[in-house]
């Protein structure tokens, strides 16, 4: 039940920072600013938790040069696995790089990864 409930509070905080509730962070993007992307991410982990993740992501702006929050889904190779994500971006001209916190399906395990690829940003 704790690690429930930590999964629960993790989601709860990367939420707000996503949406741009916390203080300091920017307010949240209109529908129409919001970008879509594909990559990969490295998870962090032992085992079959670690290892290779490839799938998509929703920006919460795709302006180039600029953070952004991003909500993803990955398909981990290692477990065979869903891996809904959170997490903060750095968009670039074509490119993304994210540091994200996810929930492996399989492994009932919270996970940190890292990652890149592709993104529809705009000047």
């Amino acid at each position: 039940m704790t690690s429930i409930c930590k999964a629960f509070g993790l989601g709860l905080a990367l939420t707000a920072l996503v949406s741009g509730v916390v203080p300091g962070t920017t307010s949240p993007a209109q529908a129409g600013d919001a970008g879509l992307g594909l990559g990969l991410t490295w998870v962090f982990g032992s085992g079959g938790n670690g290892g290779l993740a490839a799938g998509a992501k929703i920006f919460t702006d795709r302006s180039k040069d600029n953070s952004a929050g991003s909500l993803g889904l990955d398909y981990h190779f290692g477990s065979s696995s869903l891996r809904p994500n959170l997490g903060i971006s750095y968009i670039g001209d074509g490119g993304y790089v994210d540091a994200s916190f996810g929930y492996n399906i399989g492994n009932r395990a919270i996970d940190f990864g890292l990652g890149g690829g592709l993104v529809n940003s705009e000047d």
